[in-house]
């Protein structure tokens, strides 16, 4: 019989090699995803070790690892439960694992290849508080790059644009400043008088962090308020979409709270 209906001492059903194989390639693929976003939080390693080495051929070893343990479970079928299940898991691991990386793959080559997003690119509010943070750890220079960035966005982006508000400045920064704590952003700096906001958010899973600036300036004589945002990502040349969601699902908290 093949390996996978041989049994050993006391009857036990042996699991096919194959279906371990591919088992053991793709847990290993998962935890080497894993690893990468750790070391990159507690500062092992760079991003790009951790995004395009670690987790580049994770998704090698994770496509590899699921495609493999198809081959087991055809040769589990049909009396194998063990090496069934064997390789179930390692199909589910693998093919999760590569969908994630493909997913962001897609993400990236559908949107602009930038990392700075602006309602405002004719004058970008500025970073002042956080730039010294910036630059202690090399992050991408914070000063705007200009008309390249800004034609890049408007084709990827037309819908972003400042926001308009019927209140008057003072009502809308301090609604700006609490959505701004709603979304559970640092607060670096806090200036009513000034109507600027500067704040960094860090994500779930790499701990990335980027900045965000915001200004409110006044509107119709006094009577309205113009709020501009800007994030930006301390790594990275391509935010993947990023910078330009979290200024959308500000905004939109922004109009419900005026």
């Amino acid at each position: 019989m093949s390996d996978q209906r041989d049994s050993g001492r006391g009857g036990r059903t042996r699991v096919s090699r194959i279906a371990l194989l591919g088992f053991t390639v793709a847990v290993l693929a998962a935890i080497a995803m894993m690893a990468a976003a750790l070391g990159y939080r507690l500062g092992i390693w760079s991003f790009r070790f951790a995004l395009l080495t670690l987790t580049d051929y994770a998704a090698y070893a994770a496509f590899a690892g699921g495609a493999i343990s198809l081959i087991g479970l055809g040769r589990s079928l049909p009396g194998n439960l063990p090496g069934m299940v064997v390789s179930v898991i390692g199909v589910v691991v693998g093919g999760y694992s590569c969908h994630t990386i493909y997913q962001q793959w897609v993400t990236v080559k559908s949107v602009p290849f930038i990392h700075d997003i602006t309602t405002d690119t004719v004058n970008p509010p500025a970073f002042i508080a956080v730039v010294a943070a910036r630059e202690a750890t090399g992050a991408n220079p914070h000063d705007y790059a200009g008309e390249a960035v800004a034609r890049q966005q408007e084709c990827g982006y037309p819908e972003l644009e400042p926001f308009i508000a019927d209140a008057e400045p003072a009502t809308a920064y301090d609604r700006a400043l609490d959505v701004a704590n709603s979304m559970d952003w640092e607060i670096v700096a806090a200036d009513r008088a000034s109507g600027r906001i500067e704040a960094t958010d860090t994500s779930t899973w790499y701990g990335f962090k980027d900045d965000i600036v915001v200004r409110v300036i006044s509107e119709d004589a006094g009577t309205g308020s113009r709020i501009d945002v800007r994030s930006l990502s301390r790594v990275g040349r391509s935010d993947v979409g990023v910078n330009a969601a979290r200024i959308k699902a500000f905004l939109a908290a922004l109009d419900v709270a005026l």
